[in-house]
């Protein structure tokens, strides 16, 4: 009997649609936003937007120090890395956004004022103020007699700029040049730090031989360091590994046929998820694409299934052979499929990516591994001596059926380890601790910390009103509520740079009654101009807010706010009595560590979540309650792998969680496998699950090796628990379900 091949022509033209499809929606339609992760019914849009805008404020801010040599020497150099980063169209230097600002301050110098000075005029000092200006413009440092003498005189604008935004001016530091401006663009995007770090090496090639030193501070840098670290080890393990698995595969069938196939159908198989995620939400989670990448151990599964049927001149035509799998297989997809399905009951729009991508991809791989792999065998494969080895070994251990007394002790001895290591084992969940920062970096920002006081914090006052110029007064309200030394570590403030009306107005009459009628006609006399008309009331309009505060504002579904960056956690004022206070503090790092513990949690029950789903499925498929004996080495290794993972030295968190939904999946293929009825190739089914087991071991295992905890947390888990899945495997078993081992392997 030959194969149809319709079958075949449907799935090869659905993986062409399915990647074609992919790859003309993927290019920004993947989704970073770690608040994306938040559960539906408590996620609140006005926070993750606060957080967005106040995380890439902070993060795309970069300052560089040049030391050493002459002072005309660092000048040179200051200006060739200026001009290499503005090549980039990367960066854009504090200059532009300074001279932004200092248009908007001009336009608005008489309705503008900062705390100093209010309380100078309020005292009904002005003449301290005008005599401020008349140093200034005669002093060793004037500013030079040009058009701004009759335009300000006073000298507003320059007052404004100096104290209204502490901090918003360019640092500067004794013995060095500095650099700085902000990135257009994440950060965290790979052309953006590739395009940036040219710019410094070429610099660093041309001025570190002339005895100049550059160090660099900013979030890009250590967005760069982080990448350069995992496309090393994307390199270097994901090379390992597929030399490992192509060694491996020959060993088994003496053919490179078939580890090509299996790259195939794990190709396919993640191009039908990720077509299926974007059709259905558009975009797709990162985690989403990580966890898609763990697919491939249970993908890979299924082809060797199939292949391991066609080892040693097995009786059968193709077709007979997918019919021997067609159940086995089929069972497992279905149990596989239905733990992810369980993913669908959460709130969580990451975690339904992931279901839909894994149930999708498997569903895949079950078509292409039944209807497609048997046309591109190329008929059976030789018998390596991997095969002959592995077969011998899964004899001695698979093909037994335990007793009872086995089963409990096992039982016991897992329910055991699970308690001790959720009593005494480690749990992460702060984000500060997922990964090691550079030593190298670390210590070049505390060395620009003492020239420049530079220090990048996300810490932020979140304002909350009715409309915008509530909320504009509801921040003005705060910032006189707070105390000096409180009032001191706000950064920015947008009702500084744009106040409310009342506060605008009231701003007005004060410097022009306690300063400009007093004392402007005596000090222009002295600077010998006009004073008539020098300082007319309001702006004309023409003049846009600056982005340095426009950033600093938002709405969100009709809620207006704004953010108040801060440079550490400050105690804010309590509301009045019966109301909510408009006002609250956050810390991006205390609020990610606290959604890590709540999706650890989540992600924990969704596993309980899976093995019941899977339990309940194998029933209704089976319509008999012994069937649940399948479920029973993926429990055990579900209980004993996290503790056993936690006594390695590494901690468990969400990344640990996600990892056990593999072992789930992969050990009940197993034990379906181990529950088939017994026939003349057996043996080779049996040495179906132990290379299926080696596969995904080496495949995800690999990622233990990663500097980067959340991978290697993830790699290790699912390691031990595959191993655990088949060790406990037999356990799969009746007593009336032995298993004809057949003639010498």
């Amino acid at each position: 009997m030959t194969l149809s091949r319709w079958p075949a022509l449907l799935i090869v033209l659905s993986i062409l649609a399915a990647l074609g499809f992919s790859l003309s929606r993927l290019s920004g339609s993947v989704d970073t936003d770690i608040l994306s992760l938040l559960p539906a019914d408590t996620h609140d849009p006005v926070l993750a937007d606060a957080v967005r805008r106040a995380s890439d404020a902070a993060s795309n801010r970069v300052v560089f120090a040049i030391e050493g040599g002459a002072a005309a020497e660092r000048q040179t150099a200051r200006m060739e890395l200026s001009e290499a980063l503005a090549a980039t169209e990367r960066f854009h230097p504090m200059d532009e956004e300074g001279e932004a600002l200092w248009r908007w301050l001009f336009a608005h110098r008489t309705s503008l004022l900062c705390e100093a000075d209010r309380e100078t005029l309020e005292a009904g000092h002005g003449d301290t103020i005008a005599q401020e200006a008349l140093r200034q413009w005669y002093g060793p440092a004037s500013v030079g007699f040009g058009g701004l003498v009759s335009q300000d005189p006073l000298l507003l604008t320059n007052r404004l700029l100096n104290c209204v935004l502490p901090g918003a001016s360019a640092p500067s530091a004794a013995g060095a040049e500095i650099v700085s401006g902000t990135i257009e663009g994440s950060v965290y995007r790979l052309d953006v730090q590739d395009d940036v770090a040219g710019a410094v090496q070429g610099w660093r090639d041309t001025w570190e031989e002339r005895g100049l030193s550059l160090t660099r501070g900013g979030a890009l840098f250590h967005a760069a360091y982080g990448a350069a670290q995992a496309r090393f080890e994307v390199t270097f393990i994901g090379g390992v590994t597929l030399c490992v698995l192509l060694f491996l595969y020959w060993t088994m069938f003496r053919s490179f046929r078939a580890p090509v196939l299996a790259l195939f159908m794990v190709a396919s198989a993640l191009a039908t998820g990720l077509a299926v995620v974007l059709a259905v939400f558009g975009t797709i989670h990162v985690m989403a694409l990580v966890f898609g990448a763990a697919l491939i151990g249970m993908v890979v599964d299924y082809t060797t299934y199939y292949l391991v049927t066609g080892l040693g001149g097995a009786p059968g035509t193709p077709d007979e052979r997918r019919d021997r799998l067609f159940r086995p297989l089929t069972l497992g997809m279905l149990t596989s499929a239905g733990a992810f399905a369980a993913l669908l009951v959460f709130p969580v729009p990451a975690f339904q990516q992931v279901a839909l991508f894994g149930m999708s991809g498997l569903v895949m791989a079950w078509a292409g591994t039944l209807w497609l792999v048997p046309h591109l065998e190329g008929g059976r494969t030789e018998t390596g001596p991997g095969a002959i080895r592995v077969a011998h070994h899964a004899e001695g251990f698979l093909s037994r059926s335990p007793r009872g007394p086995v089963i409990w002790a096992v039982a016991g001895v897992a329910l055991l380890a699970a308690f001790l290591g959720w009593r005494y084992g480690e749990v992460l969940d702060d984000v500060r601790g997922l990964q090691d920062p550079s030593p190298v970096l670390a210590a070049e920002e505390a060395h620009l910390r003492a020239l420049t006081g530079f220090a990048p914090s996300t810490v932020f006052i979140l304002v909350r009103g009715t409309s915008p110029d509530a909320v504009v007064r509801e921040e003005e309200n705060l910032l006189a509520a707070l105390p000096p030394e409180d009032r001191d570590a706000v950064v920015l403030a947008a009702s500084r740079i744009d106040p409310s009306a009342t506060r605008s107005r009231e701003t007005e009459a004060l410097i022009r009654a306690r300063l400009l009628d007093p004392h402007l006609d005596a000090l222009a006399g002295e600077l010998g101009v006009a004073s008539e008309g020098t300082y007319e009331s309001g702006s004309d309009g023409t003049v846009d807010l600056p982005a340095i505060a426009a950033s600093l504002r938002g709405e969100t579904d009709g809620t207006a706010w704004s953010i108040v960056p801060v440079r550490r956690a400050i105690e804010l004022p309590d509301a009045a009595a019966g109301e909510r206070a408009p006002w609250i503090i956050v810390e991006p790092a205390s609020l990610y560590s606290g959604l890590f513990a709540e999706y650890r949690r989540l992600a924990t029950l969704a596993v309980a979540g899976a093995l019941l789903a899977t339990g309940l499925l194998l029933v209704l498929l089976e319509r008999r309650l012994p069937v649940l004996r399948a479920l029973l080495p993926a429990l055990l290794a579900t209980l004993a792998t996290p503790p056993l993972v936690m006594a390695l030295g590494i901690p468990f968190s969400f990344f640990s969680a996600m990892g056990l939904f593999l072992v789930v999946g992969a050990g009940v293929d197993y034990a379906i496998f181990q529950r088939e009825p017994s026939h003349p190739e057996s043996r080779w089914t049996r040495a179906g699950i132990v290379l299926a087991a080696l596969m995904t071991c080496i495949s995800v295992g690999m990622l233990g090796f990663s500097s980067v905890l959340p991978v290697r947390s993830f790699g290790v888990t699912v390691a031990v628990g595959i191993f655990l899945s088949l060790v406990l495997s037999p356990l799969a078993r009746g007593r009336t379900s032995e298993v004809d081992v057949g003639d010498g392997v």
